[in-house]
C-alpha cells in the first residue's frame, strides 16, 4: 500500500523526461534509486497552487495551503483505494517544501485518445474493449 513519506524524494528517485503536464503539476519518468525500478511520478508544484490567491487576501493564504494539502492527501487516499488491473496504482506519496510527489506505475503504450485519433476506422469491436476495460474498472473485480 502507498504511504505519505517526509523523505526526500530527491534522495530516493531520479527524474527523467516529461511525460505530461497540467496547470499546477507535471508527470515525469523516474527511477528509484534502490531498486532501479521505473515509475511515473506526478509532481505537483504547492507553491503555484498557493500563489494562485488573491494578492488583498494574502492573510488566507495559509488557510489556502492548508485546503491544498488537504486536497493532495484527498487525491492521495483516492488513488490508495484504486485497485485494479486498468488503472495505475499509487506507490508512494511524498510531501517537501515547495513540491508533493505522487509516484505511480509508468505506463507506456500513449494515450487512449491519441489511439482513436490515429486511427482511421475504430471499429465496434475496438470500442467496445476499451469501453469494457473503462466501465469494469470499479467493478471490484482485477
Amino acid at each position: 500500500m502507498a504511504t505519505t513519506t517526509c523523505t526526500r524524494f530527491t534522495d530516493e528517485y531520479q527524474l527523467y523526461e516529461e511525460l505530461g503536464k497540467g496547470a499546477f503539476s507535471v508527470v515525469k519518468r523516474c527511477m528509484k534509486i534502490s531498486t532501479s525500478h521505473e515509475y511515473a511520478a506526478k509532481v505537483i508544484n504547492t507553491k503555484k497552487l498557493s500563489a494562485r490567491a488573491p494578492f488583498n487576501y494574502a492573510s488566507l493564504w495559509s488557510s489556502m495551503d492548508k485546503l491544498d494539502h488537504q486536497k493532495l492527501e484527498r487525491e492521495a487516499r483516492i488513488c490508495r483505494l484504486l485497485k485494479h488491473a486498468n488503472i495505475v496504482r499509487l506507490h508512494e506519496s511524498i510531501s517537501e517544501e515547495g513540491f508533493h510527489y505522487l509516484v505511480f506505475d509508468l505506463v507506456t503504450g500513449g494515450e487512449l485518445f491519441e489511439d482513436i485519433v490515429a486511427r482511421e476506422y475504430y471499429s465496434e469491436a475496438d470500442a467496445r474493449s476499451v469501453c469494457n476495460d473503462v466501465f469494469l474498472c470499479g467493478d471490484g473485480d482485477s
